[in-house]
């Protein structure tokens, strides 16, 4: 019977993993991890080489460079991996703080994720420190990146919207003292902001965002338009 309820409750709010909170939810969340626990060292290593590759090139000095992996975390509480399980279209995923001095002088974030036959697969989700999952920073991005062509524009530099750009190194600018912990990938309470600089037309703008955790495993996320840096060249 308990676990007819607790599919009955995934079934009815199949896209809200911020119902974490609920204590069934919270409970299958754990379920997942326990079932399929982190890859070992060996294999993480080996997937985040291929996807340096693919993202810095095959350059000697990356593919020679040191390995440090700071943090490996599971990131089941991120919308786009939840919906994902419920799905049961993957088996989980986790989220890697990588350093390798010859591809990057910043820390990496990666996700790996396992597929429901067990092969992995990896992406970058950005450079620099973030406390934003992958899905939060897909969210913010467009904003994001409006804001800094208008912040551009108004300090006269010509650079049309279509125009290519690059999210560069995110840092930590403050956060409050009741931050929330890191819960699978997401944090439910709290506020904190972050420096994102979007570098397009030969500029970097950085884009001030202050993010508050709506207590559902997302943020409500503005950009203050009198706080957006034009970088001098």
């Amino acid at each position: 019977m308990r676990k007819l309820l607790l599919l009955l409750f995934l079934c009815l709010y199949p896209v809200s993993p911020g119902q974490a909170q609920h204590p069934l939810v919270l409970q299958k969340l754990n379920e997942w991890n326990d079932a399929a626990p982190a890859p070992g060292t060996e294999k993480l290593h080996e997937q985040i080489r291929i996807t340096a590759r693919e993202v810095y090139g095959a350059n000697d000095a990356c593919a020679s460079s040191a390995m440090f992996i700071d943090r490996i975390h599971p990131a089941t509480a991120d919308r786009f991996v939840f919906n994902a399980l419920i799905r049961k279209q993957m088996r989980n995923a986790w989220t890697l703080i990588v350093r390798m001095p010859g591809c990057d002088a910043a820390p990496v974030r990666y996700m790996v994720m396992q597929d429901t036959d067990d092969s992995l697969k990896t992406i970058r989700v950005n450079r620099g420190i973030s406390y934003a999952s992958d899905s939060l920073i897909s969210d913010a991005l467009p904003s994001a990146r409006a804001a800094a062509y208008i912040a551009l524009d108004r300090a006269g530099v010509s650079c049309e919207i279509d125009n290519d750009f690059k999210l560069g190194v995110i840092r930590i600018e403050s956060e409050e003292e009741g931050l929330g912990a890191d819960l699978f990938g997401v944090r439910y309470t709290g506020s904190w902001d972050e420096v994102w600089p979007i570098e397009t037309c030969n500029r970097i703008a950085e884009v001030l965002v202050k993010f508050t955790a709506d207590g559902d495993g997302g943020a409500y996320f503005h950009f203050p338009s009198d706080q957006v840096k034009i970088l001098p060249r």
